[in-house]
């Protein structure tokens, strides 16, 4: 079966894809993602826990 571009969605988040991200091994997600989604992944996955309400000023 043949999909359109149009078609693909965030398999996270169900919104339309200008552009596909495919996601890191280690967050076993199957097919692709948003931009939003896969900033918010990096973020969950590389910035540790502890350091998520340090402000850069």
């Amino acid at each position: 079966m043949y999909m359109d571009k149009n078609d693909l969605k965030c398999v996270l988040c169900g919104n339309e894809l200008t552009f596909k991200y495919k996601s890191m091994e280690e967050w076993k997600i199957s097919g692709y993602i948003c931009g939003i989604c896969y900033d918010k992944k990096l973020s969950e996955f590389y910035i540790s826990p502890d350091r998520k309400d340090i402000v850069k000023r």
